[in-house]
Parts: C-alpha cells; sequence; structure tokens
C-alpha cells in the first residue's frame, strides 16, 4: 500500500503477504558446491555441479563473443551467461540426473521433465521474487532452446565435458576416452560457426595427440573446415555485445 502524500509516498508492504526470501535461493544454491558430477564413475578429480556451471559459462562467454563478433550474429549475452549460471540449478533438488539415464527411454524422460518441473514449482519458485519467476524457470527448466543462446550453451555443456574427459584421462582415468569420443560425436553435429572455430583452432591449446584423445571423426571434421581471412580480421571491441 502508498503511505505519505505527494512526492513522499512509498511502497510499504502488508504485513503477511509480501514474501521475497532471495537470501533463501542464495544459501540453498551453494548446496551445488557439494553435488559432485559423475556419479557412476570413478574419478582422480571430483567435480561438483557449481564448478562446472561456472566452467560453462565461462565457455559461453567466449563462444558467444565469437559467434558475435567473428561471425555476425546477433547474441544476447546477458541471457547467455544467465542460462549458463542457472542451467544445472534444479539438481540442487534432484541431484545430478546422468544424461543417459535421463533419456534411456521416452517414458524415464517424461517422468524426470515432471519431476523437475515439480521440484521447481515447490522449492525454487518460492524462493524467487514473483517478477523473476517465468524467466528462471524458463532459463533453469529449458535452457537449450533453439536460439543461439540456447544452443551456445548447449556447446559449452558438451565442451565443459570434453575438458573434464581430457583432464582425467591426462590423469591415467581411460574411462573417460568413451565419454570424449561421444562428446566429440555431439560437438561435430553442432550448427554454429563458433563451435567449428573452436574445434579447428582452440582443441590444439589442450596439448594432446588430436586423433588419438578425439578419434578419426572429429579429426578428419576438422581437416575440411576452412575459413574466410576475413574472420582472423576482426576486432570489433567486445564492448558493443
Amino acid at each position: 500500500m502508498l503511505t505519505g502524500g505527494g512526492n513522499g509516498q512509498r511502497f510499504v508492504p502488508e504485513a503477511g503477504n509480501y514474501t521475497m526470501p532471495f537470501g533463501t535461493h542464495l544459501i540453498n544454491s551453494r548446496s551445488l558446491m557439494e553435488i559432485k558430477r559423475y556419479q557412476n564413475k570413478y574419478c582422480f578429480k571430483k567435480r561438483s555441479v557449481a564448478e562446472h556451471m561456472w566452467s560453462v559459462a565461462k565457455i559461453a562467454e567466449g563462444l558467444a563473443i565469437w559467434e558475435s563478433k567473428k561471425f555476425g550474429n546477433d547474441v544476447d549475452m546477458a541471457k547467455v551467461l544467465q542460462k549458463a549460471i542457472n542451467h544445472d540449478m534444479i539438481e540442487q533438488c534432484t541431484g545430478d540426473i546422468l544424461g543417459p539415464t535421463k533419456k534411456k527411454t521416452a517414458a524415464m524422460k517424461d517422468a524426470i521433465e515432471e519431476i523437475e518441473e515439480l521440484a521447481f514449482r515447490e522449492e525454487i519458485e518460492k524462493e524467487l521474487p514473483r517478477s523473476w519467476r517465468n524467466q528462471f524457470r524458463s532459463y533453469i527448466l529449458n535452457p537449450k532452446t533453439d536460439d543461439v543462446e540456447g544452443k551456445i550453451i548447449r556447446a559449452a555443456d558438451i565442451i565443459d565435458t570434453v575438458i573434464e574427459s581430457i583432464e582425467e584421462i591426462k590423469l591415467g582415468n581411460g574411462i573417460f576416452r568413451d565419454v570424449l569420443i561421444d562428446s566429440s560425436s555431439y560437438l561435430i553435429k553442432m550448427d554454429l560457426m563458433s563451435v567449428k572455430y573452436f574445434i579447428k583452432y582452440a582443441i590444439t591449446d589442450f596439448d594432446i595427440d588430436i586423433e588419438e584423445y578425439f578419434g578419426k571423426e572429429l579429426f578428419d571434421y576438422r581437416e575440411t573446415l576452412e575459413f574466410d581471412p576475413a574472420v582472423f580480421e576482426v576486432c570489433r571491441d567486445i564492448r558493443d555485445l
């Protein structure tokens, strides 16, 4: 309700009719620091869901800059980063459900989507300001949309798995060779120029034998990638994003 008169009016919430426990959301989201990935695999280095989301955000940032500044596509950077830091937030309620498990059958996929929607509605939604809820529902429950921002999140998620797999393989964990090959197969199907550019150039920064680690499919695909020389001359200021 409004109190006072003239320019002195201000909004005063009525008792029992106004709650916005955003602090609770921040506290609960910190549980993602303790929830570990790859529950069904031995890992030399255990990584939390929170670490993964930060890494996805960092990867997505770079892809978004390339997609916009090198290849001239419109990208909403704020949307990319919000999707990235929320894309696995539901796991504070459900734990880390492995991707292959989620997709094992159509019934399993539908059941997990129902569980996630219920978890969001019963646990996370009440912790958010009302005006944020629709947007956060989208970013948490459906971040990998078919627009460029959603595709960037999907690609960044795969690239983080690639990096995790390489780290584990370098530590002597051969279990992750299949994870790396599978992730590579998904990556080369991404229709983003920034991903193709990553495959052609950034992968060399990992200091590995590309064919040995990634397999022949990605190695051969990488050999087919060529870029217009103009791409390397583009230096538009990233502040324009």
